[in-house]
């Protein structure tokens, strides 16, 4: 498990001990979809919460920042490997952000939580119709809109274990779910 993921929590006697709170952070299911509707790629990655999104989660939970009504999904095609300090400013030129799909904007991700343990838009991918064939390296969570922006909080970002060849005219489907987990006695 990451260990970025994880939040103290305190059991009964009030002991200190490690809660995974985030679980293994954000899980990345993938769909490449040719120009018929047929998926010619499946995958899902696992990816790493940059120190942002944790001090993000925190503040939020401290009520020291004001929530933020609407993620974006990104795709970056740059041979990079993130670490804890990678932020927004990172996605142009270190992770080379792809931006050679038609949408004018980054797809919006549509979270909805099942009431148990899940906030996922699995039933409401991100899509990315590719002009240009193009190898993606991985995908990212952030609070901006903008194709190829430096800016705004980086909530997830994650290397896909293999790069996916993405053709031209076929389409990116992204699924991003978090799993909240209980702390267990």
């Amino acid at each position: 498990m990451n260990d970025h993921c994880k939040l103290a929590a305190y059991d009964q006697t009030g002991n200190a001990r490690i809660a995974p709170l985030l679980g293994r952070g954000f899980q990345y299911d993938i769909e490449i979809v040719d120009a018929f509707g047929e998926v010619i790629q499946r995958g899902r990655e696992f990816n790493r919460i940059p120190q942002v999104g944790l001090d993000f989660v925190a503040n939020l939970l401290l009520g020291e920042t004001t929530p933020i009504s609407t993620w974006y999904c990104g795709l970056f095609e740059g041979n990079y490997v993130p670490v804890s300090s990678t932020t927004a400013a990172d996605l142009p030129g270190s992770a080379q952000e792809s931006t050679v799909y038609s949408q004018t904007a980054r797809p919006s991700w549509q979270g909805v939580y099942d009431g148990i343990q899940l906030i996922t838009n699995t039933a409401s991918r991100a899509e990315f119709t590719f002009t240009s064939a193009k190898t993606i390296y991985g995908g990212f969570l952030i609070s901006t809109s903008d194709k190829g922006s430096n800016t705004g909080t980086l909530m997830s970002i994650a290397r896909f274990e293999n790069p996916r060849e993405v053709p031209a005219n076929t389409t990116f489907r992204l699924g991003i779910t978090l799993t909240l987990l209980a702390a267990s006695s």
